[in-house]
């Protein structure tokens, strides 16, 4: 328990102040998401993005949180009189909150499959200095939530951890529609047996359908918009392949990891016989999710932001190539020597 809060403190550490510029200084009235889950959050669904209308908890969740800070808000910044000062602020720390949770359960994704304790922890941080958790705790969005829910699915599997793969089947469906492709993963791989996970996702499937019912009631909008639109996202196909290989899209990528991402290069720079010491270990779920990833940044458009979402994988790319790459003996050597003096020590 107190490595978790440890950890969760150091995560949440290092990402509230950039995410606290980002708020601070980010043009709200160029985005259209934030001001879509900002009137979510006041319960204001007319009008608003059926892509995003029913991402409801991060936003709920926030003006939840808005409530008491606005309380206070204007006294102590009475240079930012504007109402929707509160909310972005509430929507920074429920970001964060949720993030560094991801982060946790991220470093132990690493130590279930293999890596130490400090190469996990700097595949941790690998990710929490990305530049995409920066624009996920910094804008009032709720990539967060999603990005938890992915990491619960990898490590549910992974630690035969049944609490966590269904929190995923109830709550995943409301972090993002893509959640479909996860469920898969989940259905395929995860430790409940068939039989129940059939009646649970068809209680999720009951609570999701009539939460959009309710929603497109008090939107006034028809019921089955919400499906159609579904459809319209497969018009991004060509648009996204043409953006990936140009060269402008290659950098893109790049700005997931940043320079962590050489980290996972190093690992293919060896001959085969020499990679399948690290390989191997990005497992069935590992690969689905991969694909599943694939499929939703080539029909959403937003290559990178998409493949953030695969942040569980990475670190545990960059937490095995750390641990198992002959270009990182002089790494392992001085942790073993820290442990060996430590060991003494003790």
């Amino acid at each position: 328990m107190k490595t978790n809060f440890l950890l969760f403190f150091f995560a949440f550490s290092i990402i509230i102040g950039p995410g606290y510029n980002t708020y601070l200084h980010f043009d709200f009235s160029y985005s259209i998401d934030a001001k879509t889950y900002m009137a979510i959050a006041k319960g204001d669904f007319k009008d608003q993005s059926v892509t995003r209308r029913y991402r409801v908890p991060v936003p709920f969740i926030a003006e939840a949180v808005a409530y008491p800070i606005s309380k206070i808000y204007t006294s102590l910044w009475p240079q930012r009189s504007d109402s929707e000062w509160p909310l972005r602020l509430s929507f920074l720390i429920v970001n964060c909150i949720i993030t560094s949770l991801a982060a946790v359960v991220i470093f132990h994704i690493c130590r279930l499959y293999g890596a130490g304790a400090v190469s996990s922890f700097i595949a941790m941080t690998a990710i929490m200095t990305s530049s995409w958790t920066n624009y996920t705790v910094g804008i009032p969005m709720t990539d967060s939530l999603y990005l938890l829910i992915i990491a619960l699915t990898l490590y549910g599997i992974k630690s035969k951890d049944a609490k966590a793969l269904i929190f995923c089947i109830f709550i995943g469906p409301f972090a993002k529609e893509s959640f479909i492709f996860i469920a898969s993963i989940i259905f395929f791989w995860g430790c409940i047996p068939k039989w129940k996970q059939v009646i649970l996702f068809v209680l999720s499937g009951v609570i999701i359908f009539g939460a959009r019912w309710l929603i497109d009631q008090q939107a006034g909008t028809a019921y089955s918009s919400s499906f159609l639109n579904a459809f319209d996202h497969t018009d991004n196909f060509s648009y996204t392949l043409h953006r990936i290989f140009a060269l402008r899209g290659l950098g893109e990528l790049f700005t997931i990891l940043g320079t962590f991402t050489f980290i996972i290069l190093v690992g293919f720079t060896e001959r085969k016989s020499e990679r399948n010491r690290w390989i191997p270990y990005l497992d069935w779920p590992c690969l689905a999710l991969i694909f599943a990833l694939i499929i939703h940044a080539i029909l959403s458009g937003e290559v990178s932001r998409m493949l953030y979402f695969g942040a569980p994988i990475w670190a545990i790319m960059i937490s095995l190539v750390l641990e198992k790459h002959k270009w990182f003996e002089s790494y392992r050597k001085l942790m073993q020597i820290d442990k060996n003096m430590n060991d003494q020590t003790n």
